[in-house]
């Protein structure tokens, strides 16, 4: 999904235009580094606070409904978030 809303500007622009009246900060989504672990969980955290603006922006880019995640896998982020935060603390 990241890919998507970061592949032009105009799709940047509406995912950030959709967060303005809600948001603090708005702000993208984050793509997932191979190198540093870490990036996942700073992924997989962003998407989920993302979440209901990422159904937003794909009522106006529906070719990229494929890409959006089903309850089961946001349950499966979550279970995996559990596991990962916690090590955070242990190697920053």
């Amino acid at each position: 999904m990241s890919i998507a809303v970061g592949a032009s500007p105009q799709r940047r622009q509406h995912f950030i235009e959709i967060q303005n009246n809600q948001a603090k900060i708005p702000t993208t989504l984050l793509y997932n580094v191979k190198t540093p672990w870490n990036s996942t969980l700073n992924m997989l955290e962003k998407s989920v606070r993302l979440r209901e603006f990422t159904k937003d922006w794909l009522q106006t880019y529906a070719e990229f409904t494929p890409l959006s995640s089903t309850p089961e896998e946001w349950r499966q982020i979550e279970y995996i978030l559990e596991v990962l935060q916690p090590i955070r603390f242990w190697t920053l």
